[in-house]
């Protein structure tokens, strides 16, 4: 696994969250960042979508509807595609980390809807950890924060590895918008003033759906503010820190055991 430090761009001006991989120094100033915060404007209520008149573009947005990894990611849940305007979307998202590889990778051009498409439509990560194993325990070591167990419906291999979506989300609740997946993309497309995106666009009808559900997410109560953050807020200086640390490592286990009981009977 790699040890190079990764860059970790933090959102200050909403206040700090318990975080103990966070180090004592780094650059910037929480003051500066909530005086900064004061002086926004209130967020207005907009739609990010955008009506296009690239018939090239929906006819592959029409194409990436069929795919059979995007409605499988997307099943239970009401979602269309569309092009958004990325300024105005929300951040549930505390921190970005950057590698040399995120940080460097290269952003299409705003009139290369090929390139775009690509971007916001890519396949699934392949799945990269070390497996360590005992007796009765399975081990998988990532730098992968998306990696994850999901459950499938092969009797024989009823748990399956997965990386994550790979798809560029954003999400609709309670009459806001925000970015759902795809902070790092988002974050090089707008530091490359390329602000319009396609998109898998998801009508969320809970916090769950839209994905905001871990202690270290913003809270209901700052994303529904008057001033709450937004994406495009990690370019800004004033409104974040910045300092370097190690990568984290997630770690997925699953213990064997073994019990018996007659039939009929609960297990």
């Amino acid at each position: 696994m790699s040890e190079a430090m990764i860059r970790i761009r933090e959102l200050a001006a909403w206040g700090l969250d318990q975080d103990e991989h966070r180090p004592a120094d780094w650059r910037g100033d929480t003051n500066t960042a909530r005086a900064s915060l004061a002086r926004k404007a209130p967020y207005e209520l907009k739609s990010p979508v955008i009506e296009s008149s690239n018939y090239w573009a929906q006819e592959r947005l029409a194409e990436q509807a069929e795919r059979a990894d995007l409605r499988v990611e997307m099943a239970g849940i009401d979602w269309f595609l569309g092009i958004v305007n990325i300024r105005s979307l929300l951040a549930f998202q505390r921190r970005i980390g950057f590698d040399s590889e995120t940080q460097d990778a290269p952003v299409p051009a705003a009139d290369d809807w090929g390139g775009l498409m690509d971007l916001c439509f890519g396949s699934p990560q392949p799945i990269a950890c070390d497996a360590i194993r005992s007796e009765a325990t399975l081990m998988l070591r990532s730098v992968n924060p998306n990696l994850q167990f999901r459950f499938t419906d092969d009797r024989l291999n009823p748990i399956a590895l997965h990386t994550g979506s790979p798809f560029f989300e954003v999400a609709q609740y309670r009459d806001r918008w925000f970015l759902r997946d795809g902070y790092h993309r988002a974050f090089r497309c707008m530091q490359a003033n390329v602000f319009l995106l396609p998109a898998v666009i998801v009508r969320a009808r809970t916090l769950a759906e839209l994905g905001a559900v871990h202690p270290w997410f913003f809270p209901e109560n700052i994303l529904f503010s008057s001033r709450p953050p937004l994406a495009i807020d990690f370019l800004d200086d004033a409104l974040v820190i910045e300092y370097h640390r190690s990568p984290l490592i997630k770690t997925l286990r699953i213990t064997v055991e073994e019990t018996y009981s007659l039939q009929g009977e609960n297990a």
